[in-house]
């Protein structure tokens, strides 16, 4: 073809040649946003970034569902009087930007990585546990070179989302489990999501078979599930964000 017919037909056809790039698209069986997925730097674990590869390492995800299962049945197999803590994740909704409303129109891997990338702390606890850090940002509001003066990375990103007039997105899951059980699920999804990704500053703390006889790739296999299940959770539902001057009292409220 042509050079001067090539640039008439993408002159004349535009709406045909948009068709054909969607057609394109859809031949994934997802609409893909082109150009994310090949051009992604992290600092996840090898495992976790092995799911973002291709769509074949992506759907592999559903068979780690084993490693949570056998978590679980040891779990349910011990005392279970005391099942009031739960797992949380905070994050940044600079990166989400209303995922949940976008993620129709986007590549599942996409999807994917954009949450996990939003994901800042991984914790464990009960009642109002994760208001108590959003009490301890608000305390170094106002302050000069407060961001400094946080020395927790934790804190210093949450100020500096706050800095943006953005707010800080909660998402809680696996309610009521065990103290046990809750940090094993933080110690697994720290460890897949690394250290070097988080604001976390200790690893977690491992019990049951998930200590005794999971390798350590396992254990990142059992994050990488947990975090999985999370997603489907977030996306689910409008994003709320949190900003300042919020009281225990509200928390308490909105637990």
């Amino acid at each position: 073809m042509s050079k001067f017919l090539l640039t008439f037909v993408v002159k004349s056809c535009p709406l045909q040649l948009q068709k054909l790039g969607n057609s394109c698209a859809l031949i994934r069986g997802a609409k893909y946003s082109l150009g994310t997925i090949n051009s992604r730097y992290t600092n996840f674990s090898s495992e976790l970034e092995n799911t973002l590869q291709s769509e074949k390492n992506y759907e592999s995800i559903k068979k780690l569902s084993k490693y949570a299962t056998r978590h679980v049945k040891w779990e349910r197999q011990r005392d279970q009087s005391d099942l009031q803590y739960f797992n949380y994740l905070l994050l940044d909704p600079r990166v989400t930007n209303k995922l949940a409303s976008r993620a129709s129109g986007m590549h599942c891997i996409d999807i994917w990585f954009t949450f996990l990338r939003a994901i800042f702390y991984v914790g464990k606890g009960k009642g109002i546990r994760p208001y108590i850090h959003f009490v301890q940002a608000e305390k170094l509001l106002g302050k000069p070179d407060n961001i400094k003066q946080a020395k927790d990375p934790k804190l210093a990103l949450m100020l500096s989302i706050w800095e943006h007039k953005r707010g800080i997105l909660l998402l809680r899951g696996f309610r009521g489990i065990s103290s046990e059980d809750a940090q094993t699920r933080e110690a697994s999804m720290i460890s897949a999501l690394s250290m070097n990704h988080l604001t976390n500053r200790r690893k977690g703390v491992y019990f049951g078979p998930a200590k005794e006889k999971f390798t350590p790739t396992q254990r990142k296999l059992l994050g990488i599930a947990l975090l999985h299940k999370l997603m489907g959770q977030f996306i689910a539902k409008e994003e709320r964000e949190i900003y300042p001057q919020i009281s225990v009292d509200k928390a308490a409220k909105a637990a």
